[in-house]
């Protein structure tokens, strides 16, 4: 009876952790490469400078040089792909 519960509690708790799992993978993301997209479709943007990603906030802080050759820096957020403010 006790090798039936361990297994049961085994089975049930592979079970829990892979839809977890699964659950974590389907949340959508945007990735470096789409960040500096809407970066460079930006009608000013002429040359990328430099770019990071802050863990903390979960953005990307971009730096670019625009066309009237002056410094910007859009952050965009990794969750939705929006510019944050």
């Amino acid at each position: 009876m006790k090798k039936l519960t361990f297994i049961s509690l085994t089975l049930i708790s592979l079970l829990i952790s892979s839809n977890l799992i699964a659950l974590e993978a389907k949340i959508p993301t945007t990735s470096m490469s789409k960040a500096l997209e809407i970066v460079k479709s930006k009608n000013d943007f002429s040359a990328l400078k430099n770019v990071k990603y802050n863990v903390k906030e979960k953005t990307y802080n971009i730096t670019y040089v625009n066309k009237n050759g002056s410094v910007d820096t859009i952050k965009i957020s990794q969750l939705n792909g929006k510019e944050v403010k």
